[in-house]
């Protein structure tokens, strides 16, 4: 990733950027080899070139329907096609010659601009090259497909977990190239483990600051500091007094007209109106510091108080500009001078410079801050960062033995030749594309290696490191059902469950576990919770579920891997509860298939009595009658081909789910219930009646 002298770097494009990073990450890669595979010869670019970045943003509506809610532009669009959208498909010379100027500006900046913007992130997590073709890296993502090496093999991470932690470790943000032809880069996922690994609490917002906003530009001072070690409050000491590029034209003691404010006090969606409320504050403060009287005082605490949440990113630093006092007892003029003596902004003897190097550097940290939010997602999503209630890391013990401190600091800050810049980013099948493992990428000899893996034992008190990884995983476990009893007892179960019938509550579900989460993985994180107290709290929840968790707990996306959504192994028996919000009519096409493939593997694969729960918000009445009517067919596993005789699918809707837990049904009453009830149905043993009837038609 490249970016500009006084840019923050980002993961996720403003246009377009997402709360459910990961989904959406999973979405547009399932796109892209969509069209792939439709559209061999179509390149990445503009139509009439290639239409891939028109299906690709008509695909990214259609899977993210409760994301992009209103597309007006697109909708437009597509009314103006008309019947000629094939033709348009089909790039249909005729169209291009007679419609097509008419139409190009609204479908490159409203549609195929939209489409690079989404994708972007694909790039810059090196799971896509520039020509948005999926990387090995990106597959490895999107499949699961991965081999976790030795140290790896350790941590109790998933596929998921390991794909981007992997990823996070070899991302490197890069400066243009400088005079020498060298460009200098910035490691963020390196100076957020260095942050965290001596153990020293750390608030979220300075962590923040630290990790987005340094960069390959950060000044010798800065990286120098970050070597020695330097703690984050003095990190953030160095990036708040940055140097601020001061304009020629404010170098005037003059009161700057509008017309010259507005060139340089610009908000971020450069808004008339937002820009007018800024020259407002301007203007009264100005007056304030001539004439520090009550009456100017209150033209400024009316600015302050009609426009507060705006000056605050822009002259605040994200907090009250200045200490006013709370809104029923406002500070009178005496205190306020008081309060704010030593105030920039009042004091500064160059109030237009002032003024300006305020604005710029809180419109930075606001920056950040805003920017900050993807990265600290991925960052959680690796497995090895928490931010509940403080940053800290997961396992820090371990990690410690994994990376040198002082040798991770080193390796924050450092300078690449081009030819190297470009192999390590840019070319085909480039370092950065590559399915590297976290050993490979550190570069260990195999001796390191193997004192790495030795000192890991010898801390947890084990001898070999598959003892390690059960313990970790054991412990793990154990986190697990703790933060489960704590923020999901039974009582919250049973009030989040009731709000899934009814989608308008989406929003509200999000903000109360993950809203970095889908709404659908969040339904089959709470039946998984669900069902953990409909049996008694009897097995292992953790291991249960197929969901990739944040280092918090949290679900954030299916994992995939072609099994059921969650597979509960009891001593006795197996049970998968299969679990989706899909409509009724949307589960004869997306829930048939995989339901019933997912029993059959399950049975076959099991010397165990199986039983597969289907939890929906609503039944299908013919989906309820097929799944009772399997248990009666001969079938055979997908994955072995052996036969499998009494497959048990067993449909619930969310609310009888939700009655069980409020009338204390236990899972071995269902189990006894539905088991007596499928013992009565009669199988069908005649599995020759296909041939026989082909057999009477050649006589």
């Amino acid at each position: 990733m490249v970016i500009g002298e006084n840019q923050i770097f980002n993961l996720m494009d403003t246009n377009g950027r997402r709360s459910d990073v990961l989904n959406a990450l999973n979405v547009y890669l399932e796109i892209l080899e969509e069209l792939k595979t439709e559209y061999p010869t179509e390149p990445w670019s503009r139509y009439p070139i290639s239409v891939a970045q028109f299906r690709f943003y008509e695909r990214a509506l259609e899977k993210s329907r409760d994301v992009f809610k209103v597309h007006r532009n697109y909708d437009q669009f597509i009314a103006d096609l008309g019947k000629d959208y094939e033709a348009f498909l089909r790039k249909d010379r005729t169209w291009i010659a007679q419609k097509l100027p008419h139409m190009a500006r609204m479908l490159d900046e409203a549609i195929e601009k939209r489409a690079r913007h989404y994708t972007s992130n694909l790039v810059k997590m090196g799971f896509t090259d520039a020509r948005r073709n999926i990387t090995q890296a990106g597959y490895s993502y999107l499949r699961g497909l991965l081999q976790p090496d030795g140290v790896e093999a350790i941590l109790p991470l998933d596929t998921v977990n390991l794909a981007l932690l992997r990823q996070l470790l070899k991302l490197k943000v890069f400066s243009q190239p400088g005079q020498d032809g060298k460009r200098q880069y910035y490691a963020p996922f390196l100076m957020a483990l260095s942050l965290l690994l001596d153990g020293t609490p750390l608030d979220r917002q300075s962590f923040e600051l630290v990790v987005q906003g340094l960069g390959p530009y950060s000044s010798a001072q800065v990286k120098e500091a970050v070597r020695a070690g330097a703690g984050a409050d003095a990190l953030e000491t160095l990036i708040r007094s940055r140097n601020v590029p001061m304009p020629q034209d404010l170098l005037t003691e003059e009161v700057l007209d509008f017309d010259c404010f507005r060139h340089y006090f610009k908000s971020s969606k450069n808004s008339q109106s937002t820009v007018g409320k800024y020259y407002a504050f301007y203007l009264a403060l100005e007056h304030f510091r001539r004439d520090p009287s009550p009456a100017c005082y209150q033209q400024l605490l009316t600015c302050l108080e009609e426009d507060g949440e705006l000056l605050q990113k822009a002259f605040g630093w994200g907090k009250a500009v200045f200490q006013i006092g709370n809104r029923g007892s406002r500070y009178d003029l005496e205190t306020f001078l008081e309060k704010n003596r030593l105030h920039p902004l009042l004091t500064a003897p160059h109030y237009n410079q002032a003024f300006y190097a305020v604005f710029f550097t809180s419109k930075w940290i606001d920056g950040i801050r805003e920017y900050s939010d993807t990265t600290v997602r991925l960052l959680s999503a690796t497995g090895l960062f928490k931010f509940k209630p403080l940053p800290e890391l997961a396992f820090p013990h371990i990690l410690r033995i994994i990376f040198n401190p002082q040798e991770l600091r080193e390796q924050i800050f450092g300078e690449m030749s081009e030819q190297d810049y470009l192999q390590y980013e840019q070319t085909e099948n480039c370092y950065f594309g590559q399915s590297h493992s976290l050993l490979e990428i550190l570069d260990y000899p195999p001796q390191h290696t193997d004192w790495v893996l030795q000192s890991i034992q010898t801390l947890l008190g084990v001898s070999t490191s598959r003892a390690a990884k059960d313990l970790l995983l054991t412990k793990k476990s154990a986190d697990f059902l703790a933060y489960i009893q704590e923020n999901y007892p039974r009582e919250r179960v049973i009030s989040l469950l009731s709000l899934f019938s009814d989608r308008s509550n989406d929003e509200t579900i999000k903000s109360e576990v993950n809203d970095a989460a889908t709404v659908p993985t969040i339904y089959e994180y709470l039946v998984g919770i669900a069902w953990f107290y409909l049996s008694g709290e009897d097995f292992d929840l953790y291991a249960s579920l197929n969901l990739t968790l944040n280092a918090d707990f949290e679900p954030v996306v299916h994992a995939g891997g072609g099994e059921g959504d969650i597979v509960i192994r009891y001593d006795d028996m197996t049970v998968m509860l299969e679990v989706t919000l899909m409509n009724k009519q949307a589960q004869k096409r997306g829930e048939w298939e995989p339901v019933l493939r997912h029993a059959l593997n399950l049975k076959a694969a099991s010397d165990q009595e199986t039983y597969t729960f289907f939890i929906a918000d609503e039944l299908d009445y013919n989906t309820i009658n097929i799944w009772r009517a399997v248990a009666a067919v001969p079938l055979e596993s997908t994955n072995t081909h052996q036969p499998v005789s009494g497959v048990v699918i067993m449909p619930f809707t969310n609310a009888q789910v939700l009655s069980f837990l409020q009338a204390g049904v236990s899972r071995t009453q269902i189990i006894r219930s539905v088991r007596s009830s499928f013992q009565k149905f009669p199988s069908i043993t005649d599995i020759q009646w296909h041939e026989e009837i082909l057999s009477t038609l050649f006589v």
